[in-house]
């Protein structure tokens, strides 16, 4: 499968970015996905999805807003992570996305 490039963004790209990293990471080695994975900032993302043009971004804050955003950047919650509940749905939902992706 080709490679995706998303990125993960919470307030202060520390913490929480890496908590959903680190367990989404293992998700997509397990199901032999090649993803880059990237941590940002929340507030650089809108210039991220403009520049870089990533096939998904996750966030860990919490509501969704794609002001300035390119419509064809998907943003989804990356709160199952963070809580663990809901994990393989949400996991499930950005595979689906993933497989529209034209690579």
């Amino acid at each position: 499968m080709a490679k995706y490039l998303v990125y993960v963004a919470c307030g202060s790209a520390a913490a929480s970015a890496n908590v959903v990293k680190g367990r989404i990471a293992k998700m997509f080695r397990d199901a032999k996905i090649d993803v880059d994975l990237r941590i940002a900032r929340i507030s650089e993302i809108p210039q991220i999805a403009r520049e870089v043009k990533p096939d998904l971004v996750i966030i860990t804050t919490g509501k969704i807003m794609k002001k300035g955003w390119p419509e064809d950047v998907p943003v989804v919650s990356g709160l199952p992570f963070m809580t663990m509940v809901g994990m393989q749905k949400a996991f499930e939902e950005i595979v689906n996305i993933l497989k529209k992706k034209k690579k």
